[in-house]
């Protein structure tokens, strides 16, 4: 008997500890006033970049990155502060057993603005997977079409990058002075759009180019290419009808990542701008739909473009043609944390985020003779 005893005894202990070890890494915790076993949730923050210190209704909690357990479910504020840089705050929805996912974007209070080109650039157009920029320039040694690589990964230096021409001036056909340009979905070819309305079509894999009559044939066909993708993926989901057309429109803006859209909406004078979350499932604690930004239709509208981790939008405000100065912010998606990034010299509402986020590219112009050129504004 007593033989059979220990065994047994042991085998009690290790139930008794596993079904411990479950409940409370499941977030059950014990209530000692009330006597009784209670759910709780965490939130675990991340930073970029890290190293910052994480305040929970204002009393410091933690480090990014870390977890903060043992919370009753509900809304609390959270906030996070690193020296250097301006803070970034939210209330947070606490789950009973789930985790909340939070990674705050930091701005540093004194951005870098850094030049990327230096012999002049115009009409920059980010790559559909932003990582090439295509602009004219009147370039000294090669002027013409060039594409600059911004590289698709956290390694790449962008100031060690070089641009290189694909279209180049000749003595008949100055390209330098085209009017506009477009990619292709692939990125395989642009089209060059003159001031006398005649088309270039390039291709940048070949390294060939010729001229075209069938430019308005070529962006239906790259339109229609997009649509067919667009709606490839969405009969693959259950998206409510109302908001189908809407997904499909040209003036639909997705997100790099492919899963949410940006869209405006005019309701009494007021145009409040949407996004919806295709995601499936949602992160713990987001929402389906969310109102980024709510404008009087009076109001000067900004310039809308995603941040590269797609739960954030650059806004581009000011009356920039007119006074050549405008100001730059990140905001979240559900509408929190609108950040300053940069308040100054700008000569177009372009703003384009690198692939690792760490800095916006603007146009702007600090020379007396009005040269414009990409300029870099380091955020971290």
């Amino acid at each position: 008997m007593k033989n059979l005893l220990w065994p047994v005894i042991s085998l009690i202990v290790i139930l008794v500890v596993t079904v411990v070890v479950y409940f409370y890494s499941t977030g059950y915790r014990v209530n000692t006033i009330k006597k009784e076993i209670t759910p709780t949730g965490m939130i675990a923050v991340k930073s970029i970049p890290d190293g910052a210190q994480v305040y929970l209704e204002g009393s410091l909690t933690t480090a990014t990155n870390g977890t903060i357990q043992s919370l009753k479910p509900g809304s609390y504020n959270l906030k996070i502060v690193k020296n250097g840089y301006a803070p970034w705050e939210k209330n947070v929805e606490v789950f009973e057993q789930l985790v909340t996912d939070i990674t705050g974007i930091l701005v540093s209070k004194t951005p870098r603005l850094e030049p990327l080109t230096s012999t002049g650039a115009r009409t920059p157009v980010i790559s559909p997977t932003l990582t090439k920029i295509a602009y004219f320039t009147k370039d000294g040694n090669d002027p013409g079409v060039w594409v600059f690589p911004l590289g698709g990964n956290l390694q790449v230096n962008l100031f060690k990058t070089s641009p290189s021409v694909i279209l180049e001036d000749t003595s008949r056909i100055i390209y330098s002075n085209g009017e506009s340009l477009d990619w292709s979905p692939d990125e395989k070819e642009i089209l060059v759009k003159m001031k006398d309305k005649s088309f270039f079509l390039v291709d940048l894999q070949s390294g060939n180019f010729e001229a075209t009559t069938s430019a308005q044939a070529i962006k239906e066909s790259w339109l229609s290419e997009v649509t067919k993708k667009r709606e490839l993926f969405l009969s693959k989901l259950s998206v409510p009808e109302e908001l189908l057309k809407i997904a499909k429109d040209q003036q639909t803006v997705w997100s790099p990542d492919e899963k949410k859209f940006l869209y405006k909406e005019e309701e009494n004078g007021v145009i409040n701008y949407k996004i919806y979350d295709l995601e499936k499932p949602l992160p713990i604690g987001e929402k389906t739909s969310y109102t980024t930004l709510s404008l009087k239709k009076t109001d000067k509208e900004p310039k809308v473009y995603w941040y590269n981790d797609s739960f954030h939008l650059i806004l581009v405000e000011g009356e920039i043609e007119k006074e050549k100065k405008g100001t730059i912010y990140l905001i979240r998606i559900d509408g929190t944390n609108k950040t300053e990034i940069y308040n100054n010299t700008l000569y177009s509402d372009i703003a384009f985020p690198t692939p690792s986020g760490d800095k916006i590219v603007v146009l702007s112009s600090f020379k007396s003779d009005g040269q414009t050129d990409l300029y870099a504004i380091g955020i971290r």
